[in-house]
């Protein structure tokens, strides 16, 4: 019956009174394109694994597969080691900044 009660006091407020208080305030992370060339038959490990939810693009040429992966700065790491590790053949190339990223206003 309590708790009957406090629901019945909380929905009797007025909307305008319903305030919910937080401390987090998002900031967006800076993303980065980091651009990889692997052989062909490479590019399904690397779609099934761990990086493959950062693959953005794929582009074949004379039978190698250039990569782009969308990664946040602070995942560069992870990147790296994983991509040492589970593709050695792989040839990392150029990290740039991205300007604009699905989500940005």
């Amino acid at each position: 019956m309590a708790l009957t009660q406090s629901l019945d006091t909380l929905s009797a407020q007025p909307a305008s009174k319903q305030v919910q208080h937080s401390n987090v305030i998002p900031f967006p992370s800076t993303r980065s394109l980091l651009f990889v060339t692997l052989p062909r038959p490479h590019l399904r490990a690397l779609l099934h694994s761990p990086l493959g939810v950062y693959v953005i693009n794929t582009e074949t040429v004379r039978g190698e597969v250039r990569v782009q992966l969308d990664i946040a700065r602070e995942d560069l790491d992870f990147t790296l080691h994983t991509l040492l590790t589970t593709l050695p053949a792989a040839t990392i190339g150029a990290l740039k900044r991205r300007v604009g990223h699905p989500g940005a206003r």
